[in-house]
């Protein structure tokens, strides 16, 4: 209830969306069985790798709809790492009963060898679900939808991502300071609480996301001394991405080290935030957060 009580800011609707719905990302076992011989599981459909973007010659205006797509293997507890391994070919519902892929014909000759299989909704050119392409752009929040831990990353880069995330985005408020906010241990703990769980793990799902008590003060130093904290943690994600932890185990022992010492100061500065005693600090810190 205290922490229901500071809520002073709640994302809408519009601010909220879960990711891609490929429907027909990759090859898989039973495609393979449709498809034959030729085909290989882990071949791209809609999705897919560097070297199969390479092969094949799209021609300026199909770069245009072939975008960088991200996964976990990009997209960590704060850091978002830019450099894509991944494309999704970024059809929409208009190129459904349509003669739109004509001025496509690569990437139409592409799809074409997987009609056999592609049962989306706009078949066989387009996405199941493409959703709205704003979300992809630019500066927003990428939460990973199933998680032991709430994981939610600042992204200012355009990143698509699949059903495995949702995307929050909004401008009334500082999006790194926001980022700080939901991956405090605060939030995990009214998550565990009065969320959706599966088991043990977290269901990020947008009822959950919507529901999640903000507090953005209006000072604005007290929003800065956060928002440099979550600068901080985040480079520091990104220069513990260069080391091995067993090859390099000394530089990277380091710098895990400062990273969960400004997760803490991040933590305390919530704490703060939200006006709780020690004594409730320990409620959270022993139940879930």
């Amino acid at each position: 209830k205290k922490i229901e009580l500071v809520r002073n800011f709640k994302f809408t609707d519009d601010e909220i969306s879960n990711g891609i719905h490929h429907h027909h990302d990759f090859v898989n076992k039973e495609r393979k069985e449709i498809l034959g011989e030729n085909f290989r599981i882990g071949d791209g459909i809609f999705v897919l790798s560097d070297s199969e973007k390479n092969q094949i010659p799209f021609n300026e205006k199909e770069l245009e709809i072939i975008k960088p797509s991200y996964t976990t293997k990009e997209l960590s507890r704060w850091y978002g790492d830019s450099h894509n391994k991944e494309w999704v070919i970024y059809t929409d519902s208009s190129f459904k009963g349509s003669n739109k892929i004509d001025f496509y014909p690569n990437i139409k000759k592409h799809l074409d060898k997987f009609r056999d299989v592609i049962t989306s909704d706009n078949k066989p050119y387009g996405l199941h679900r493409a959703k709205k392409e704003n979300f992809f752009i630019g500066e927003k929040l990428i939460a990973l939808r199933k998680c032991v831990r709430p994981t939610f990353t600042y992204i200012n880069f355009d990143s698509y991502v699949s059903a495995t995330f949702y995307i929050l985005k909004t401008d009334r408020a500082n999006q790194k300071y926001l980022t700080a906010i939901l991956n405090s241990n605060l939030i995990a703990f009214w998550l565990r609480n009065k969320g959706k769980m599966q088991g043990n793990n977290y269901q990020l799902d947008k009822e959950p996301l919507l529901n999640i008590p903000i507090y953005v003060p209006e000072n604005k130093s007290q929003q800065k001394i956060i928002i440099d904290l979550v600068e901080k943690i985040i480079k520091l994600n990104k220069e513990l991405r260069k080391f091995h932890p067993i090859l390099d185990e000394e530089e990277y022992k380091e710098l895990k080290s400062e990273i969960d010492k400004t997760d803490k100061e991040i933590n305390e500065k919530v704490y703060q935030l939200y006006g709780l005693a020690p004594e409730e600090i320990k409620i959270v810190e022993n139940n879930g957060g």
